[in-house]
This record gives C-alpha cells, structure tokens and sequence, in this order.
C-alpha cells in the first residue's frame, strides 16, 4: 500500500473502498467531494478520514441512497444514516455472531474447526445460505466501518476457503454435466464469491474448473476450448463499478461462441438495472441450482472428447 503521512493514492482508495477511479475523480468535480491534494507529478493523494468517509458512503450508495445524498457528508451524519438503514433490515442471526468473535481475536484453527462443525451439521446448501452469505455481509460490513482489519478479513477468508474446498472435493465429478468454467474478469480480486458457486454448482451435480481470479477475456475463450465447457460463470463483488460490469459482460458474451451460456453472480451484479443479452444474472446462490436444472432440460453437452 502506498502511503505518505497516511496519505493514499487513488489506486489504493479505489482498492480499499471499492469505489471506481473515475467515479472518485466525478464527485471531487460535482460535489467537491473527496478533496486529495496534489503531490509530485499532480499525482492525487487522499487523507485517511477521508477514507473513511467514502467506505461510510460506499455502504450506503450499496443500501440504495444516491450519492447527491451522502457524498460529502461527515463520519457522524453518515454514521446516523447508516444506523438507520440497519435498523430497517432484519437482524442478522444470532449463530453467526460466534465465527464474528473468532475472527476478532484471531482464533484460525478454532474458526476452521467452527465453520467445518456448522458445514456437517447443516449441510452444504445451507451452510452457504444460512451461514456464509450473511456472514459475509457482516464481515464486509465491519470492514467498511472500519472495525475489521485487512488480516483479520483475510484469515477470515482463507479459514472457510479451506472448509469449502474440502467440501468440494467429496462433490467432484469430472464425467458429469455441465460442465462449468468459473473465472473473474481483471481488476475482480475477490475470490470467496466464485469459490461459493463451485460449491454450489458441484453440490448441483456439475464438472467445475476454476481458473481463479482476473482472467483476461481471450484466455476465457482458451479455455473454454481446452475444457470444451458447456457454461463460463463470472463472479463481481461490490468493489467493480457497475459499468465495468456491464462493458466485460458485453465483452466477454461477444468474444464466446454463441452456443456457450455465460452466467454472472455476485454484489456487484445485483445492482445491475438492465438486460444484458446473452447474459444470464444470477440473484441467490439457489439461482445456481435452478439455472443448471434449466440448462439440463434444454441444452445438448458436448461430449468430453472428440473421436
């Protein structure tokens, strides 16, 4: 991370509150908010409280206000009004607050042990929906606010990677169809929401490969030849703008044979307002189940290999 004097440059308040460049660069020039100085080079530098406020606003922009409402509001307003919008939603589960603890204290193993006990005990399908979706939520939450540090999210992350992987790895079956490439396009750093559709399409009866994060377009295409893979599913999370969404969406339906289906899931989705042809959007995770179900009443596989 570079930092000056607890300065960040824009490359880095993008990464760290999910906020486009360009967008930063919008609201500086409408609403006279941020406000970065100058350093060497005109090189923008950004102040750490404000920091702070743009992940405040991010949150909030993500809970459905506009930005002429927020942006350039203080911590205490925005904090108020944060306040507010969670007192309308429904409290989260009282189970979840326990892995919240583990995470704080910095208890891995116990954490592990914790998610792998509540995996067996509820099965995958709820695991993921039950206790991993509003756990991530929690997790992202604290983290915008500022009450969860980088480590703590990662050692988050890496704990139920590990549970996770080792739930898919009893649900493998490289005969079965379809077969499903997953992937994130460059610029998407995150990885736990593809990781929670592999476990949901293999808890479905698909063939995954997982390419991992920030595949460029092109080697999608590669890939999908080499796999002879039926469906590409694209994973975005809040941190993407919703035009980068759209604009690689586009990009990646146009450059993909037609008879290739292309799924998209995700936060960063789900603020998604219009059609994207030839793509289909995924809400839930249960979207996933239904959509192979689909697939399989209407959809020819290619076989494994050509003779």
């Amino acid at each position: 991370m570079k930092t000056t004097d607890l300065f960040f440059d824009i490359a880095t308040v993008e990464r760290e509150t999910g906020i486009g460049k360009d967008t930063l660069r919008v609201w500086e020039k409408r609403y006279g908010f941020p406000l970065p100085v100058r350093a060497e080079r005109d090189e923008r530098l950004y102040p750490q409280p404000q920091v702070e406020q743009l992940r405040l606003i991010k949150r909030l922009i993500g809970n459905g206000l506009r930005p002429a409402k927020v942006v350039g509001l203080g911590v205490d307003e925005l904090n108020v009004l944060l306040s507010d919008v969670q007192t309308q939603q429904p409290s989260q589960a009282a189970h979840i607050l326990p892995f919240i603890q583990l995470i704080k204290t910095h208890q891995a193993s116990a954490l592990r042990i914790a998610l792998g006990r509540a995996l067996l005990q509820q099965g995958l399908d709820d695991f993921l929906s039950k206790t991993i979706a509003p756990l991530n939520q929690l997790v992202g939450e604290a983290w915008m606010r500022g009450e969860m540090r980088i480590f703590e999210e990662h050692l988050y992350s890496e704990q139920i990677t590990l549970v996770l992987r080792n739930a898919i790895s009893t649900l493998r079956d490289a005969d079965s169809s379809p077969r499903v490439l997953l992937t994130t396009l460059p610029g998407e750093e995150h990885s736990l929401g593809l990781l929670m559709a592999e476990a949901t399409l293999s808890l479905y009866g698909a063939s995954c490969i997982t390419l991992g994060v920030q595949t460029p377009t092109q080697e999608i295409v590669s890939a999908v030849a080499a796999h002879r893979s039926d469906i590409v599913v694209l994973s975005f999370s809040e941190a993407i703008p919703t035009q980068q969404v759209k604009t690689g969406l586009q990009q990646v339906r146009v450059a993909l044979p037609a008879h290739i289906s292309l799924w998209a899931g995700g936060s960063g989705v789900a603020r998604q307002r219009v059609v994207i042809e030839g793509v289909q959007l995924m809400g839930p995770l249960s979207d996933l189940g239904t959509a192979v179900e689909q697939w399989r009443n209407t959809s020819v596989p290619l076989p494994h290999s050509i003779s």
